[in-house]
């Protein structure tokens, strides 16, 4: 388990991917989810399930379910995604499903979390993010929490019947230590 402020992550545990379904599938949820608005079979998000934990086993995925700090509850999934432990990069995929948790800072105390996890325990250097450039909350927190817009893929997905952007950010580790303190020193993941 790691702690955050208002959140811990934990290890994925497959009593909750029935409900981490649901909100994938819930169109109040997926509006601005990257990964699309494709409905979500159990058969599916089992093998997302392995997928993660073979992931997580190879060093090149590291995601967590997301708990609310003050009474433990289920509240969302985030995760490093493509890390290289070589060229010590990550990307930050993040989403509160539970609709009452949004916008309470939950997801905010999340990707700082899993920041700390990622130059922390895992020795990055750099990582990403990404996010709809219609999501304007995404992006003004983003920003908020010291992420660097970098860019943008143009017209890189196809959402609701017309292709939409990117904005990609990403932070390095330097940029994380002067806002959020912390050493430079390296544990074990």
């Amino acid at each position: 388990m790691i702690r955050g402020t208002a959140v811990h992550l934990t290890r994925f545990d497959e009593a909750n991917a029935e409900q981490a379904r649901a909100w994938l599938n819930d169109p109040d949820v997926n509006e601005w989810m990257l990964s699309g608005q494709l409905p979500i079979s159990r058969a599916q998000e089992a093998g997302f399930y392995e997928l993660t934990e073979r992931q997580w086993n190879e060093g090149s995925a590291y995601r967590f379910e997301i708990h609310a700090a003050d009474d433990g509850r289920f509240i969302g999934i985030c995760g490093l995604d493509s890390t290289d432990l070589v060229h010590r990069t990550g990307e930050v995929g993040i989403f509160i499903g539970s609709l009452a948790d949004q916008n309470r800072g939950y997801g905010r105390d999340a990707i700082v979390t899993l920041l700390r996890f990622g130059f922390d325990a895992l020795g990055l250097h750099r990582i990403a993010i990404k996010a709809n450039a219609e999501n304007e909350r995404a992006v003004h927190l983003y920003s908020s929490i010291g992420f660097v817009e970098t860019g943008r893929e143009r017209d890189v997905v196809f959402m609701r019947g017309r292709f939409r952007d990117h904005v990609c950010f990403d932070m390095l580790e330097d940029e994380f230590r002067a806002r959020y303190g912390g050493s430079a020193a390296h544990s074990e993941a």
